[in-house]
């Protein structure tokens, strides 16, 4: 089946470039993006993967269909961004992720990025850029060396670092100021109370990040000169979760107003109606005033 034959729409260029960037994308995410029913969006993406320009695959325990692109979608998507598909350092291959936490999470950080890119789009908060965790380069031995990975010194030990890899990184721009923010999906798994791995290790590595003004490379990537500082936004499962988080911190050897660069907010209260509302709180338990990203 070829595009003719299916009667090729520039809305399907758009679901297929938004693909290739989101990577994965379950058939709800699609349709917040693009249709306005499931049934439609259900319709539309049978097509496309019938003419072999997008593929499904299932995991188990996630009771939706999820979606990639395929070979003839790469053809699309070289297309829209006028680039030849080898420049896109894509492969078609065959093993699908099936772990159930793994996607479930990879899902949980495009809910975030289409609420961010929706409510954007729907206010007068530009969105300059979304890097996700897994943008970097292969290696030599087949791994990927992701580009948002970094490492810092933490101030407590000079002997000891800390790396880690942000879930995501995107910066906001509105009435001519530049805003850098850090991504972190918390899904309930993590440690909370030790400092050498989970939330609080994160946390140390953010607020050493801060000091040693590191942030300040991705001002390349959003095309901005230096950013006055970011924040790091933590979404989680509960307000349970959020206070357990909060009083964890209190362990931290920090400043209390070091704490308020720091936020979070529940799935739940999420959305793009909401994003850029006062849903979010600091890290610091004692700090009982609501913040708002844009």
């Amino acid at each position: 089946m070829s595009k003719k034959a299916i009667k090729f729409s520039d809305r399907d260029a758009q679901i297929l470039l938004t693909l290739y960037k989101y990577r994965f994308l379950s058939i709800s995410q699609i349709k917040r993006l693009f249709f306005p029913s499931l049934q439609t969006a259900y319709r539309r993406m049978r097509i496309l993967r019938q003419a072999s320009f997008a593929s499904s695959f299932s995991v188990p325990n996630i009771d939706e269909s999820i979606f990639s692109v395929a070979k003839e979608g790469m053809i699309s998507v070289a297309g829209s961004l006028g680039v030849e598909i080898e420049d896109l350092k894509w492969s078609d291959t065959r093993t699908k992720p099936k772990d159930y936490y793994f996607m479930r999470h990879f899902l949980a950080i495009n809910d975030f990025r289409i609420s961010l890119t929706l409510a954007c789009d729907a206010s007068q908060i530009r969105l300059l850029g979304f890097i996700p965790d897994y943008y970097g380069e292969k290696t030599e031995r087949g791994g990927v060396s992701k580009y948002i990975k970094d490492v810092v010194c933490d101030i407590e030990s000079d002997l000891e670092e800390v790396s880690h890899t942000p879930d995501g990184v995107f910066a906001l721009e509105k009435e001519g100021k530049q805003a850098l923010f850090f991504l972190e999906i918390d899904r309930g798994t993590e440690v909370v109370s030790n400092t050498k791995k989970g939330v609080l290790k994160s946390l140390r590595f953010y607020l050493n990040y801060l000091l040693e003004g590191k942030y300040q490379r991705y001002g390349k990537d959003f095309g901005v000169e230096s950013f006055k500082g970011f924040r790091s936004l933590y979404v989680t499962t509960s307000d349970t979760r959020v206070q357990n988080i909060r009083q964890a911190t209190e362990v931290l050897n920090i400043e209390q107003k070091a704490k308020h660069f720091h936020w979070i907010c529940t799935f739940e209260k999420l959305n793009e109606q909401t994003i850029f509302e006062p849903i979010w709180v600091s890290i610091d338990p004692h700090d009982s005033q609501r913040y708002r990203i844009g």
